[in-house]
């Protein structure tokens, strides 16, 4: 679908009324004291098509109005908790209706049920906030604040617990407004317990640089803020578990958190064999304060791939989490969370977070590979064992001060530690469809790794008579060392004869890049604050020396200590971007458009040196480009928002695609740099719409996303004897695509809540097979739906339907299109069918059709378990069973370019356990609750 067709469909849909300069408006105040009353739902309801409404909320004077209406006959009906509603028929001609002062009575008998009977306002709707009143929303006892989300309208939690509010993703998450954990959101969803919070707000936040200058520049983040009740804030809460099952199966738990007004603590311990790893994309991503790339890009920049598998993330190309631990994995992991603030007005914040891990797996890992050969296609069979040992310790540290009301003065820094072994013992043999076998051997590669990163900013904001002046200074240090022992046997098979490959090397490799920068921006507003102004300056330099040396084992001696020169060299390599920038921001009611061009000038001055320190190449080059961006951003009362971004971009190389050494770790896939690649060049355009509808709970959502890259980073891939000799090489013409969209709602049903959606994605890319062009096309679709019912905290159940159709073209002649599916379906259920006894059951389904021989699986993963809760729930006592159908297993399949893999790993299978959680509720005097009234219906 087109960007245009889009942004006609929103706008057509945001407006369910004629345009009209004409108003309706009201004041609402309190009966008995006269006085007005904020936050009010107002709605206005057309009488000839009930499903066209508009509602408003009232302001501080309790006023509210609405404009663009069209003629025609309305109800409007003013609710607020505790209050009577009121009903009013209106006929709008065109001219301004004025309702007058409208006075609401308290509701004797609402007021009575909620100070007796606890009910509580559902939701309550700001300008930029949605506010839901927890204890409106049952959950079971233990539960996480992940379930109580997952009952809010406008909320879903995916498959690995990343939250959508109203379709978009959150990206921050902070409890009493202050980071948890580095601000990562499932540390707080998944290990919080939901009894403790009080509200929930989902909030439409402005940038740090909207807030410190006072300029929007219509930038928004979803921020999902948890309030603590107050009653839990001067003493302890959180769960203890302890679990012990057969095939000795263990695991243990501790979520402990003592929070105050200001002060913030908490612990986190987690220990377990059952592969229940604790960190994820969404934790590296909040580590980093979404700055992946910084941290984790391959030294010197350039791009990195990120796979998420089965709830495990991998980034290739970064020496930092390129190697997890696959197959049967035992995790030992915990964290400290501080924050406080002092001063009036929190003059004075801190926050810090420290994580470590410890993981050791054992994994059986069995694949078939497809490669596409000009006029063959090249099989391989793999099996291979691989023991991993990881540890890590991840260090978050941020300050702010705020001297004066014109200051504001931020410090970030983080760092990650990181160690991992793996041994890998693999055997293989390869085969052409149309020649036969080729090779087959085995490797034994032990490879130890550590990585130690250290990042750090600081930014000044100073506002000004006229303007504001934001100055930014970072800089990072990026460690990869490794060492590995590498021995395989190849044999390699031609007519009649039989070449035997015997190698025994031993290698060092070490990275070393550093990375500093400074910006300054100056925003000073033109026509008071609708028509703004943005110059900046930003200058960026990089350093890394990259050296790898490669020793042959001698026999005579018994070491290693011959220089292979394929193998062996070092690589200096520096760069710098310096980019003038300058920008138009207009703000309007509804709309904010952001206009800049960007001059830049990026520099690459590279030299390589052989093992003997004889130079062998040099690189210095220079690229001037001009850099356009656009961004345009709608956003109405009514919660419709549409935003519109387009930005280009220039890349340079990575150190690991440029330096001229040979990687043989992979005995059948050998990768050498290319120093003469080109930067990479971009154009990124973006669309999303968003709508929510305060009085029906109704959302919809939908996005499309296109990247066109000019002097991309594709591969050329030479076949001899059945192994792949790749080199970097820069291609033009490279796309992606990825549209889709969402809608949830609530049912007639009461507790019957339902959601669907579908998304689509094509790429396009550019590779070279032994000299001729290969172009793939690769497509992807899949629809979903999900349904969810809950009757209170006794019953809760739970669907969720997706698939997933990908199709594969090659231009190559010898190519098949390659056509799969993937099913992911699930349903769950929980019910105290007696009091304190519940039973609770999930129903997994992963399906795979289309996939090579051996690799299409159809897999039932049923887990139930029976709980019984003790001294006022505060002892959970449960049974449970894992993979009761003992069916459970590990199968994923990987397209990348003319590669085609399929994988099947070992999987933990059946066990039973028993599992005893404590609720700590070591708190003060409980409060007496709130009595709120402004809510809409």
């Amino acid at each position: 679908m087109k960007p245009y067709l889009l942004i006609f469909l929103f706008l057509l849909s945001t407006k369910v009324f004629a345009q009209e300069n004409a108003f309706i408006t009201g004041k609402i105040v309190d009966s008995k004291t006269s006085l007005p009353i904020e936050y009010v739902g107002v709605i206005l309801s057309s009488k000839i098509d009930s499903n066209k409404k508009v509602g408003v909320v009232s302001n501080k004077a309790g006023e509210f109005f609405f404009k663009d209406i069209a003629k025609g006959d309305y109800t409007l009906k003013i609710s607020a908790m505790g209050y009577n509603p009121i009903l009013k028929t209106i006929t709008f001609s065109g001219k301004n209706i004025d309702l007058g002062v409208l006075k609401i009575k308290e509701d004797a008998i609402a007021l009575k049920d909620v100070s007796v009977a606890g009910k509580y306002a559902t939701a309550t709707v700001k300008i930029d906030t949605v506010e839901f009143n927890a204890d409106a929303y049952k959950t079971q006892p233990n539960a996480a604040v992940e379930d109580l989300l997952k009952k809010l309208p406008g909320v879903t939690i995916d498959k690995d617990g990343s939250i959508l509010v109203q379709g978009q993703k959150v990206t921050r998450l902070t409890v009493d407004g202050k980071d948890f954990f580095g601000t990562d959101p499932k540390t707080a969803t998944k290990n919080l317990p939901a009894d403790v919070i009080a509200k929930v707000q989902l909030i439409d936040a402005k940038t740090l640089e909207a807030k410190a200058t006072g300029i929007d520049d219509g930038q928004r983040e979803k921020v999902l803020n948890l309030t603590i009740k107050e009653d839990k804030k001067n003493g302890w809460f959180g769960n203890a578990n302890l679990s012990g099952g057969t095939t000795d199966r263990y695991s243990g738990y501790l979520s402990a958190n003592h929070f105050t007004k200001k002060m913030q603590f908490a612990i986190l311990g987690m220990s377990n064999n059952v592969s229940n790893a604790s960190f994820q994309y969404e934790d590296l991503n909040s580590f980093t304060s979404g700055n992946i790339g910084n941290l984790f890009a391959p030294p010197g920049g350039g791009g990195f791939s990120i796979n998420v598998n089965n709830g495990r993330t991998t980034i290739g190309g970064s020496g930092v989490f390129d190697n997890s631990a696959i197959g049967e994995v035992t995790t030992h992991s915990g964290g400290l969370n501080f924050s406080n603030s002092w001063g009036a007005k929190d003059k004075l914040t801190l926050s810090s977070s420290y994580f470590t891990y410890f993981s050791k797996g054992l994994g059986n890992r069995f694949s078939i590979v497809q490669d596409i050969n000009q006029d063959d296609v090249l099989r391989t069979d793999e099996v291979s064992n691989r023991n991993s040992d990881n540890q890590a310790h991840r260090f978050n540290f941020k300050v702010e001060y705020h001297p004066d009301s014109l200051t504001d003065l931020t410090f970030r820094s983080n760092a990650i530690l990181n160690y991992t072994t793996n041994i890998n013992n693999r055997n293989f043999n390869s085969a052409f469809d149309l020649t036969g076998k080729i090779n087959e051997g085995s490797q034994l590669l032990d490879q130890r790794n550590s990585t130690p990163a250290f990042f750090g900013e600081l930014s000044a904001t100073r506002r000004l008579k006229k303007g504001s002046i934001i100055i930014g200074l970072n800089g990072s240090q990026n460690t990869f060392n490794s060492n590995w022992l590498n021995k395989s046997l190849i044999n390699n098979y031609r007519p009649g004869v039989v070449d035997v490959t015997d190698l025994n090397q031993q290698a060092e490799q070490e990275n070393k890049s550093q990375n500093y920068s400074v910006a300054v921006n100056y925003i000073r507003p033109i026509v008071d604050k609708k028509l703004n102004s943005n110059i900046a300056y930003i200058r960026n330099e990089g350093k890394v020396d990259a050296q790898q040396l490669t020793l042959s084992y001698n026999p005579l001696n018994n070491t290693y200590d011959a220089v292979v020169p394929d193998f062996s060299n070092t690589l200096e390599n520096k760069t710098w971007t310096q980019t003038a920038r300058l920008g138009l921001i207009y703000n309007r009611t509804e709309w904010t458009y952001n206009f800049g061009l960007g001059f830049q000038e990026t520099g690459l001055d590279a030299s390589t040196f052989s093992s003997a320190a004889i130079n062998t190449n040099n690189i210095d080059k220079k690229y001037y480009n001009i850099l356009p961006r656009l961004n345009i951003n709608f956003r109405n009362k009514n919660k419709h928002t549409l935003q519109l971004n387009y930005n280009a971009n220039v890349n340079l190389p990575s150190v690991n695609d440029l330096q001229p050494v040979q990687n043989n770790s992979n005995p059948l896939y050998q990768r050498i740099g290319n120093p003469e690649l080109e930067a990479r060049k971009s154009h990124r355009m973006s669309v999303n719409f968003n709508t929510f509808s305060a009085d029906n709970n109704k959302y919809w959502n939908g996005y499309f996303l296109v990247n066109y890259a000019l002097d991309d980073v594709g591969n050329s891939i030479n076949y001899v004897n059945g192994v792949q000799y790749v080199q970097p090489v820069n291609v033009d013409g490279n796309y992606y695509i990825n549209t889709g969209t969402y809608f949830g709602q609530p049912t007639k049903l009461k507790g019957l809540r339902m959601g669907y959606g579908v998304n689509l994605s094509l790429s396009h890319n550019t590779s070279f097979i032994n000299q001729e062009k290969n172009i793939t096309n690769r497509y992807n679709f899949g629809p979903n739906a999900n349904f969810s019912y809950d009757i209170d905290d006794k019953l809760n159940a739970g669907i969720y339907i997706g698939v997933q159709y990908s199709k594969v073209n090659n231009s190559q002649p010898s190519a098949l299109d390659n056509k799969y599916f993937n099913f992911s379906n699930s349903a769950s259920l929980s019910y105290e069918f007696i009091k304190n006894t519940r039973i609770n059951t999930e129903l997994n389904h992963n399906g795979a059709a289309g996939r090579a021989d051996g690799f299409n699986n159809n897999v039932f993963l049923l887990n139930a378990g029976l709980d019984q809760y003790f001294m006022q729930r505060r002892i959970t006592l449960s049974l449970k069973g894992f993979d009761i159908l003992n069916q459970n297993t590990n199968i994923d399949r990987t397209v990348n370019g003319s590669r085609i893999e399929d994988i099947r790993f070992n999987s933990i299978t059946r066990y039973f356990y028993v599992s005893l959680n404590y609720k700590i509720t070591k708190v003060g005097v409980k409060s007496e609750k709130s009595n709120p009234r402004s809510t809409v219906n």
